[in-house]
């Protein structure tokens, strides 16, 4: 289940000096978008999304727009369709990615939710065999706003490339909207357990450590990558072998090419990493990433460990390791682009095409006699028309 502080974002929004303001609120939970409208001028978007939280669980489906007064009383809503208007997304065909021969596929239609983790990420199972207990889990993630389509478009391509790793965790399938269609998603295997910082019962061990200087090496210079969000809510641990797993590719990019972003280098991000998990104290990434130091947190005298953190070795030595490996990384070899690393990746630059469309659905009667969609707008025969909307999850459970 989706948590309440993630539930809802809003991709954009039109302010009218002295009022009126129209935000328009995405529900990651029924992934579905509600323009919010209030007579006064609100420069950002939490006051519409406090009100829209008080009223989304009895909102009909169809409910597009509502109209709040400024202490959040619902004072009209329409179901016109031209509110929340989303335009066609782009998803890639498999000839357009090059995927690799080796990845498979499976159906959207094929996936049954078990649960959702977030925004754009669900947990699914598919059959794998003729019973129906012959079911794999595994983690589902897409996305039906246009804003994500860049971070997609690297990640899907990162992980179906990478080759398989003791500590990563790459692709398990491409999603397909129809057999040799185009592909709405991918799924990852389902690791069971937990990331690092939601199991406080799990020992933090010193060979996890090494473990993860060891893939972000590997990520770096073997093959080019830089995964750019290295944090305990991105680790987990493969019960099968006690080994460290990285994942969650959504913000990687290859180095000096576009998507790279040196203020979110990896290294910085393993000296926080280490450091959160023993202290629980986040606060040093609390401000912008151009301003974080890692500096601040390797020059503390003491790393005091939070009673609730289990170490297999003592904290001087976590940190001994740690520096050590820092050290090494700054006098030792660095590579400028992606293409210096031995095993670097190469995939095609996103270009959009005409017959790349899908269709977002608001209707059950998507498309009217005249051929015309929901939206109103002419629809051509190779567009692929899907519907994202999904039941609240409480309602569905």
């Amino acid at each position: 289940m989706i948590e309440e502080n993630y539930r809802y974002w809003a991709p954009d929004g039109l302010v009218t000096p002295g009022g009126p303001s129209t935000w328009r609120i995405c529900d990651w939970d029924q992934r579905r978008i509600v323009a919010v409208t209030m007579d006064e001028e609100q420069e950002e978007e939490t006051t519409a999304i406090g009100h829209l939280k008080k009223h989304m669980s009895s909102l009909k489906t169809d409910v597009s727009k509502v109209h709040f007064s400024l202490n959040g009383e619902l004072l009209s809503t329409s179901t016109d369709p031209e509110h929340n208007k989303m335009y066609g997304l782009w998803y890639p065909s498999l000839s357009e990615t090059r995927a690799p021969e080796c990845v498979e596929t499976v159906l959207w239609a094929e996936l049954q939710e078990l649960d959702r983790f977030g925004p754009n990420v669900d947990l699914v199972s598919y059959k794998i065999g003729v019973e129906d207990e012959d079911c794999r889990k595994a983690v589902f993630k897409y996305y039906f706003l246009s804003q994500f389509i860049h971070r997609f478009w690297n990640e899907v391509n990162i992980v179906m490339r990478l080759p398989a790793h003791p500590n990563i965790v790459t692709i398990d399938k491409l999603v397909l909207d129809k057999p040799q269609g185009r592909i709405v998603g991918f799924t990852t295997p389902y690791i069971h357990g937990g990331t690092l910082d939601t199991d406080n019962s799990r020992v933090f061990k010193l060979k996890w450590l090494r473990q993860l200087t060891q893939v972000v090496d590997d990520l770096n210079f073997k093959f080019g990558v830089v995964h750019q969000d290295i944090a305990a809510r991105n680790l987990l641990v493969k019960s099968e072998t006690d080994d460290l797993m990285l994942f969650d590719f959504n913000f990687a990019g290859r180095i000096g090419y576009i998507g790279h972003v040196k203020d979110r280098d990896d290294v910085k991000g393993v000296v926080f990493t280490v450091y959160e998990i023993i202290t629980k104290d986040d606060h040093f990434r609390k401000i912008a990433h151009n301003q974080q130091n890692y500096e601040d947190v390797r020059s503390l005298d003491d790393w005091v460990k939070h009673h609730d953190v289990l170490l297999d070795h003592t904290v001087s030595e976590y940190r001994s390791v740690l520096n050590e490996w820092v050290d090494k990384r700054r006098t030792g070899r660095q590579i400028a682009k992606h293409t210096e690393a031995p095993q670097h990746m190469s995939w095609p630059s996103l270009e959009y095409t005409d017959n790349a469309k899908i269709v977002m659905k608001y209707e059950r009667q998507d498309c009217a006699a005249d051929g015309r969609d929901a939206n109103g707008d002419a629809q051509d025969d190779n567009e692929t028309t899907i519907d994202w909307r999904r039941p609240l999850y409480a309602k569905q459970t």
